[in-house]
């Protein structure tokens, strides 16, 4: 029986003894290759990762690295970068394994992730992935649909100071409703390039408006020891800033080469350190105390403001479409909607922008969803379930399947992973549901003039 190392990814996908690489039928051949034809490259997958997790991310980042110590943030920052860089590797590993034992996952598949937890663990372990997928994606796109908000009212603060955020809202769920109707990542690829570029235009912007604010500041900003409370908030937050994890199979599923997605989630974590790095350490430097939940917001008004509002208002949409569309697809498979373009769909997915609404008009506060979701689902899928079902999948035996050896100091590594992400997304998720239904308890929009 041939061995494999945890790192053997050069071999993965080619021809083996047994009958996990027979492919049965010439249909079979044809559909895989018309999948690679199709299929998107290693840099646009590394796009689409770096675009869907850098928006809300780096705009949270400053407060929560005041909120959580200064510098033991920024400590915190790097170390989940490595952390859910490597569940994202584990989780091309698990895919790139599947592939290898069962002729049905080198289709085209809709829910990814469910099928590796379903192939790890059994029946439970999907289920709880697929609904830690919609609690995550539901609270990540109403999370973009209110900065988005906040962005686009800031920007038209002075043609139209009469309407409320709440208002702006409304008009930008209607706006991106037909959006939605679109099918997989590959209908639309030239969103993970917008996603990309506007982000990082942004942080240029929003970077350089930092350094002249702090030339420009009279006095030294504050900085004060904050609870424990404010550290598990902030530690969400951290989290919630790497929370790609849900569309990684997604993602990788849509690749023409599926065994090179390692190297697209290497190319995006590099990519991301590097905008988060100098946009929080740089907020963090220059507001201190007085930074808002979104960083956007403390900039002063200036040019340089003014483009980063409106790239990373178009950054947000960008990303809006991506990280929904690995739920809207697990939802279609749930209700057998048509792969192609169906009225079902429409229905679906309008509904899923006005159940969105709903919860961001009843909690229009992003900073405490980012918590919430972050310290909860985003830990378990980032953090906790890759580890684990990469372990669970390499245990597995039979004589038909190339094995699988995990060096013993990177299964003790894995195992870290998980006990950290436990702790601390269950003393994050406690923090997060305490400020949102606590006595500062936002006011939801229907309490506010429009």
């Amino acid at each position: 029986m041939k061995s494999y190392s945890t790192f053997d990814t050069q071999n993965d996908n080619e021809p083996k003894s047994g009958k996990s690489t027979d492919i049965e039928s010439s249909s079979s051949v044809e559909s895989i290759t018309e999948i690679g034809r199709k299929g998107i490259g290693t840099l646009t997958a590394a796009l689409f990762i770096t675009g869907e997790m850098g928006g809300s991310g780096i705009l949270a980042l400053p407060k929560a690295i005041v909120d959580s110590g200064g510098w033991i943030g920024v400590v915190l920052l790097i170390v989940f970068c490595l952390n859910a860089c490597y569940g994202g590797i584990c989780l091309g590993h698990c895919w790139t394994i599947l592939e290898e034992r069962y002729s049905e996952c080198r289709n085209s598949t809709r829910n990814p992730y469910s099928t590796i937890a379903s192939k790890a663990v059994g029946r439970w372990g999907s289920v709880v992935v697929s609904c830690s997928i919609q609690i995550t994606l539901f609270g990540a796109g109403t999370v973009y649909l209110l900065l988005s908000s906040q962005v686009l009212q800031k920007l038209l603060k002075y043609l139209l100071p009469d309407l409320s955020f709440c208002f702006w809202f409304l008009i930008i769920a209607i706006m991106l409703t037909p959006a939605m109707w679109l099918g997989s990542p590959k209908d639309f690829s030239l969103a993970g390039i917008i996603a990309t570029s506007t982000t990082v235009l942004a942080c240029i912007f929003i970077f350089a408006q930092s350094i002249i604010d702090g030339k420009h500041g009279t006095s030294r900003v504050p900085h004060k020891i904050h609870s424990f409370h404010d550290f598990f908030l902030a530690f969400g937050i951290l989290l919630f800033s790497y929370g790609g994890a849900s569309t990684f199979p997604t993602i990788q599923n849509d690749m023409k080469d599926k065994k090179k997605f390692t190297t697209s989630v290497c190319i995006a974590f590099t990519v991301i350190m590097a905008l988060y790095l100098p946009v929080t350490i740089g907020g963090y430097m220059v507001y201190g105390e007085h930074v808002n939940t979104n960083v956007i917001l403390s900039l002063s008004r200036s040019p340089l403001s003014f483009f980063a509002e409106i790239f990373m208002g178009i950054h947000l949409v960008a990303a809006f479409l991506i990280i929904i569309n690995p739920v809207c697809q697990e939802l279609e498979e749930i209700f057998d909607v048509p792969h192609n373009f169906h009225w079902k769909r429409c229905v679906l997915r309008t509904v899923m922008i006005l159940i969105m609404t709903v919860i961001g008009e009843f909690i229009p506060d992003f900073g405490k969803i980012v918590s919430l979701v972050g310290g909860s689902t985003i830990t378990l899928l980032t953090f906790v379930l890759p580890p684990y079902f990469y372990m669970r999948l390499c245990s597995q035996k039979s004589n038909d399947w190339p094995e699988r050896h995990i060096p013993f100091y990177i299964r003790i590594y894995l195992w870290e992973l998980i006990l950290v992400g436990i702790i601390g997304g269950l003393a994050s998720t406690y923090s997060a549901i305490g400020a949102i239904f606590g006595s500062h308890m936002t006011k939801p929009c229907l309490w506010i003039k429009y």
